[in-house]
């Protein structure tokens, strides 16, 4: 199960909304306006629930880059189901220990510890389960238009569309 915390709100993703790394994400035909947020992607390491902030730190066992896809379209005409949680909206990159992500590269706000204390305090989280924190606006795009995302000079995320 994903969640996407962006903005304070939460939407579950199926795991089917879930692209394989380098794998190409193809437009959808169900929408003329897709777009991509850049996010930064936290994998949840064990179960939790009423997770205070100080202690989100020990329940997160991975982080990576993320393009969370969107249907901006349908998102206007009230369709959030189909606009956020379609089959291959959120491309993730390589994963790395919590230890080893730059530090200014993860979110502000929300911060990491505030969405799973918000997420954790309405649902219960379990081990591989992710949440996907926008770091950016939306960008347009288009067939033929490459995504590659660097940690620390090194490609932690390479997605082409078609």
């Amino acid at each position: 199960m994903t969640y996407y915390g962006g903005g304070w709100h939460a939407v579950m993703k199926s795991d089917s909304s879930l692209l394989n790394q380098r794998k190409p994400f193809f437009l959808p035909e169900f929408s003329s306006e897709i777009t991509a947020r850049e996010c930064v992607v936290v994998r949840i390491g064990r179960m939790g629930r009423h997770i205070e902030r100080r202690f989100a730190s020990r329940y997160t066992d991975g982080i990576a880059l993320g393009l969370n896809f969107r249907a901006e379209d349908k998102l206007r005409e009230g369709d959030s189901a189909q606009a956020l949680a379609f089959d291959n909206a959120l491309a993730v990159g390589t994963w790395l220990p919590p230890e080893e992500f730059p530090a200014e590269l993860l979110p502000t706000l929300p911060t990491v510890e505030e969405s799973i204390e918000r997420i954790s305090g309405i649902m219960t989280l379990r081990t591989g389960d992710m949440i996907f924190i926008d770091t950016g606006e939306g960008a347009p795009v288009k067939r033929e238009q490459v995504f590659s995302l660097s940690v620390n000079g090194t490609e932690n995320l390479y997605c082409k569309i078609k």
